[in-house]
Parts: C-alpha cells; structure tokens; sequence
C-alpha cells in the first residue's frame, strides 16, 4: 500500500466572491505550508487556464491573488503561464493567447506578475525530456517549464470529453506540453462518424485539421489528417462522432500522466498543486460557451505537494457532494477517469493514499 499523502483542503464558494476566495486559497498556503517548495529567485511557473473567450465558468484571476502574493513575499520571480491549443482560436498562438489572458486579468495589473506564454510563438518552441515510461519514452513540454526551477499549479476542476475530468493532472500533462507533445496524447484517439450524424456540419466548422467532409448522407472523418482533438465531438449536438471510449480513452489517460511525470521530472520539492472544487462543469474551460451547466455545488479548494493525492481528493469530494459517479454528472458511463490516477500512481507519481486536512 503506498504512502498516505496530505491532502489540506478548505470549504470555499464562488458565491463568497473573488477576495475571499484569494484570501481562503492564501490561508490554504500558509496552513500547508507550501512555502518550503519555493526560494528566493526562483523562476516560478504558475500554471493557469486563462479561461476561453466567452467562458464565464474558469476560475478568474483576481482568486489566485493570495497564492500569487505568497510567491512574491518569498521573493520567487514568478509568472503565470500556459501553452498553446491544438484547436485554432484564442489560445493557439502566443500573441492572441497573451492578449486573451490581459483581457481576462491574468497581467501585471491585476497579478502583480506577467503572463508568458510556456512554448513560444507558434506552440513549437519545446524540451524534449526523457521518460521511459509504458505510453512514451519521451515527452515534449513548453520550454519555459524546464527553464524555471519551482512550479505552482492553479487547476480548476471539470469534467473533461475525454478523460472524465481535468484537474492537476491534466493541467500539467496536457496543459504543460507543446503543440507535438498534445498531439502525442491525442493520437490515441480513433473518431468516426456514425448513424445519427444530421450534416449540420458544426464538427467540420470546428475540425482544427480539416480532416472533415460532408458526405451526401452523413460527414466523414479522414483519419490520415484527423489528429484525434475531439473538438467534433464537443460541438456534435446529435452524438454522432463515436470513440471506443474503453480502450482509447485509457490510453490518452495514461499518456496525460506520463506528460506530467515528465514536467515534474526535474521538480523534485519543488512544485505544489491546488484544486479549485468550484464552478465544477460538464466540460472543460476550453469551451468558448458562456454559463456551461454547473454539474456538482460549490466544494472548495484542495492542495497538495502530491499531484496524485490532490486530484483523487478532488474526484472523491465531487463524487460525495453529488452522490453519483463522475461518469453519471458528464453523462458518459463508459468513461472511467480513474486511469489517470491508477497511472500516475503506477509510474510513481504519486500515491491515492491521502489524508484530508481541513483548514477552518
């Protein structure tokens, strides 16, 4: 049995509003004294999700002030960051992706630290870094992660297409590596289009790779071109797009796991990770949709220095505040996002062991 880790966790609400949040997510920092990943002169990466254009459900900037502060009082030189989309839109290039995130406050105005884009220009510019691992033997990761010496992770917890929920795993395997690397991960991804397709043609409007054709009876999925992104399925109002979710599911889980084994690699101590448990939607913070359902209520924010213990905590307490499976709150029983977790557990990124502590 592995070792139990320290999950602390506080009860919070994005109906308190963006200060109090800050201030309990800054309390969170200080009880778990989290201070002991981070030194003077760091380069600290602060690892967000600046929200897409139009979402109104990410966690905004001025909740993460408290953590940001904390960073600046040890004397870190730190930034806040994120890599670029497979999927064309705001996010998929620096420029459009920096002035998506000064729109949203992730700046210096509001943070007190700039945003930087984590691999350059156009999504290319990367560090390969060797693994060894079942999925990958290698990994491609923004350039900037390796560059910096600490890490903090700001994740929000959803559900997530493919991989049943995004949390810190996912922020940091998917969300860390370059363009190459997330086509990597998606790779593992069969599509095809079935029966109900209605030739709407939303998917081929979406379809980053133009792998997509209207047919006469129903549209068409090049798998030569298609990059496995899953952007069709997102925007398919009829469940056309089919995926063997059991098997191919397991395996982009598992390489998001590798990914982020990979980015902590070279951070040993040096890296901690806080789960915000709130606005806890169907999908992910990629959805340009404004007022996506809200699927669990408000829980709070749980933190650790055991990116596989504070993830399995923040699945848990999503699963005991609804009283149902993750599986039933996304509407996708096939999908079993444990994979991530038994991985990372597997390759010794963590343990699912954990203790919660909760700070009043």
């Amino acid at each position: 049995m592995p070792m139990s880790s320290k999950v602390y966790f506080i009860k919070a609400s994005m109906a308190e509003g963006e200060k109090t949040i800050s201030e309990k997510a800054q309390k969170l920092f200080i009880k778990g004294n989290f201070a002991k990943c981070f030194a003077k002169n760091d380069f600290t990466a602060i690892k967000v999700h600046v929200g897409e254009d139009g979402n109104n459900t990410y966690i905004t900037a001025p909740c993460m002030k408290g953590l940001v502060e904390e960073l600046n009082n040890l004397g870190t030189v730190s930034f806040v960051t994120d890599s670029s989309t497979l999927y064309v839109g705001n996010r998929s290039n620096a420029i459009n992706h920096m002035a998506l995130a000064d729109k949203h406050g992730f700046n210096l105005q509001t943070l007190g630290v700039p945003f930087v884009v984590s691999d350059g220009l156009l999504g290319a510019t990367e560090t390969t870094i060797e693994i060894n691992c079942p999925q990958n033997k290698e990994v491609y990761i923004g350039a900037e992660y390796e560059n910096c010496q600490s890490i903090l992770s700001i994740a929000h917890f959803t559900g997530h297409i493919a991989s049943g929920f995004g949390a810190t795993l996912k922020t940091l395997g998917m969300g860390c590596a370059s363009k190459r690397g997330k086509l990597q991960q998606h790779a593992a991804l069969k599509l095809s289009i079935g029966d109900n397709c209605k030739l709407c043609s939303e998917c081929l409007k979406h379809c980053p790779a133009d792998a997509i054709t209207l047919g006469k009876i129903q549209a068409h999925i090049d798998q030569d071109k298609c990059i496995g992104c899953a952007e069709c399925i997102a925007f398919c109002r009829f469940h056309a797009v089919e995926c063997n979710w059991g098997m191919e599911t397991e395996a982009i889980q598992q390489s998001i796991a590798e990914y982020a084994f990979g980015v902590l690699k070279n951070k040993k101590n040096k890296a901690a990770f806080f789960n915000f448990v709130m606005s806890v939607t169907k999908d992910c913070d990629c959805f340009d949709t404004p007022n996506m359902k809200i699927v669990v209520d408000d829980i709070g924010i749980v933190a650790s220095t055991d990116p596989v213990a504070v993830d399995k905590a923040a699945l848990d307490l999503v699963e005991k505040k609804a009283g149902r499976k993750l599986q039933e709150l996304i509407a996708n029983e096939d999908l079993n996002p444990m994979h991530q977790i038994r991985h990372a557990e597997n390759i010794g990124l963590g343990s699912s062991n954990y203790e919660l502590i909760e700070i009043q």
